[in-house]
């Protein structure tokens, strides 16, 4: 297949905290082929593995290819590179980029994990951003190659993983290049919001129509992206498109509504940005909206984040795995009517003939979810009747031969719904 790229890359900013209250930026997204259905590998080029049977074509496989994105670098102050990646066999680390033949670049890796993030199963959807030199970069084409290094742990000398996509974000300096514009009309600051929350702003551009503008807000969720962050600018990116954000506009009057049912109960107000995006591809991030209030009445949802997350949590071959474990208590459960089980997995749905099952205390929660050597991200039906307080445990059991069933850092989380008086 033909790599593409597209100077209307759609995937998210990841706002650092070295960009100001106001950002003007053009994202170019490198795209292999059809976008819902490929990707691309790397394996550690140090690998003294011999790979025989259905592996037998990786021993031939090509590292470091070079990827080609052409970027404006006209008034640029600062670039990054954002990727949706699976982290690939257990274990591995250097993971790298590269770009127009400069050293090595670490891609970044979820937080929080009490030992190594390699030991982990992890997938990160976009919500990321590595530092690049602007030295490194040049006007016109330039060239990414990509790398993998060995397994730190579990090691059977298999370094391995993949990438989906990435995305180059050059910052500009918004008082020399014409960019799109705009102001919240809704929410402003101070407003209070239930379980739908109004978004609307004016937008235009002195290069020619927008063509989209992109709410996101940060708040405290299920870590969707897969950065071990919970409250943060929240979204996660599929093939550079947003996903689990506020919501995205494509035609005038640039509002909607947000539907905020399942989101966990607040403890500090939120804030709010817009994306602004011309035909042109320029995008202009608002200053941030401050102090909106989420204030419910008549109903709220619990977020119970996992306590006992364990590495390599998988399973195949007829072998339970290591058990994790959500901390409930008889004040989680008072007034529960609804409960869902938030988690990402790799590789969750198999063939018929194979049991794929996701445990709660022993007995089987789910045994259709996910997809095939595919990232997921699925919420399951809790029935109230399983959860107990105190420790409920979570394995996965699985008894496909093939590749296993992961469960990604952070691991599950518990979200409650229940009634107010």
């Amino acid at each position: 297949m033909t790599p593409t790229s597209t100077a209307l890359g759609f995937a998210a900013i990841a706002l650092a905290t070295h960009a100001g209250a106001q950002d003007v930026f053009r994202e170019v997204t490198y795209t292999y082929g059809a976008p819902e259905t490929t990707h691309f590998a790397e394996l550690d080029p140090d690998t003294k593995r011999v790979f025989t049977g259905e592996h037998a074509g990786m021993a031939k496989m090509k590292r470091h290819q070079p990827k080609p994105l052409k970027l404006d670098l006209t008034h640029a102050t600062q670039a990054e590179l954002s990727v949706e990646y699976w982290g690939g066999h257990i274990g591995t680390a250097g993971q790298r980029f590269r770009v127009n033949d400069h050293p090595w670049i670490d891609l970044p890796q979820p937080t929080g994990t009490p030992t190594e993030p390699q030991r982990y199963y992890r997938t990160l959807l976009g919500n990321n951003a590595a530092p690049i030199p602007l030295a490194q970069l040049r006007d016109g084409e330039n060239v990414f190659r990509f790398t993998a290094g060995q397994q730190i742990a579990f090691r059977n000398d298999w370094g391995f993983y993949w990438i989906y996509d990435f995305t180059a974000r050059i910052h500009y300096d918004a008082a020399r290049k014409p960019h799109p514009t705009g102001e919240f009309v809704s929410p402003l600051p101070g407003a209070v919001f239930d379980d739908v929350l109004r978004l609307e702003v004016n937008a235009r551009s002195p290069n020619g129509p927008i063509v989209r503008v992109e709410f996101i807000g940060e708040y405290d969720d299920f870590d969707w992206d897969g950065d071990g962050v919970w409250r943060e600018w929240q979204y996660s990116t599929h093939h550079g498109v947003l996903r689990h954000h506020l919501g995205t506009v494509s035609t005038p009057p640039w509002r909607l509504k947000s539907d905020l049912r399942w989101l966990p109960d607040q403890s500090q107000p939120i804030r709010v940005r817009a994306r602004i995006t011309d035909a042109t591809g320029l995008t202009y991030l608002t200053p941030p909206v401050e102090n909106v209030v989420q204030q419910r009445t008549r109903r709220g949802v619990r977020l119970i984040k996992p306590a006992v997350v364990p590495e390599r949590w998988a399973s195949r071959a007829g072998r339970e795995s290591a058990k994790g474990s959500l901390t409930v208590t008889d004040a989680h459960l008072a007034d529960a009517t609804f409960a869902r089980l938030a988690v990402s997995t790799w590789s969750g749905d198999v063939d018929d003939t194979s049991v794929h099952e996701l445990r709660l205390n022993g007995e089987r929660l789910a045994s259709r979810f996910g997809e095939f050597h595919h990232y997921d991200l699925d919420l399951l039906e809790v029935p109230l009747a399983r959860l107990k307080p105190g420790a409920n445990e979570i394995t996965v059991f699985s008894t496909f031969q093939g590749h296993m069933l992961e469960i990604n850092w952070p691991g599950p989380a518990l979200l409650i719904e229940y009634r107010k008086p």
